[in-house]
């Protein structure tokens, strides 16, 4: 089953609602990542990608995300390492790409 969260914009700077789930926080972390990405916020992006990982060590999206962000600063040893993880995150799980924010 999909979940569908609607952020709003006072919401998008820092994730403070205590009754999300784990799940919820580290996909509204992924989205606030990506759009802090797209601004040129690349520190907090990388944060907030990082914080995703912390939640769910096994997110695929997160890892993309950061390898991403590795690869536009030159960071290619480690782009190739999260590039990797993602992988093997996405082939251990079910959970496909659909609807999910990547960088």
């Amino acid at each position: 089953m999909n979940k569908i969260i609607k952020i709003e914009q006072s919401q998008t700077d820092e994730v403070q609602q205590p009754f999300l789930i784990n799940e919820q926080k580290q996909i509204v972390l992924n989205i606030l990542g990506v759009e802090k990405g797209d601004k040129g916020r690349y520190e907090d992006a990388f944060n907030e990608f990082t914080r995703a990982i912390e939640l769910n060590p096994k997110d695929a999206g997160a890892y993309f995300n950061l390898a991403t962000l590795k690869v536009h600063f030159g960071d290619i040893k480690g782009a190739s390492s999260d590039f990797k993880m993602s992988e093997k995150c996405h082939h251990d799980s079910d959970f496909k790409f659909v609807n999910y924010p990547l960088l």
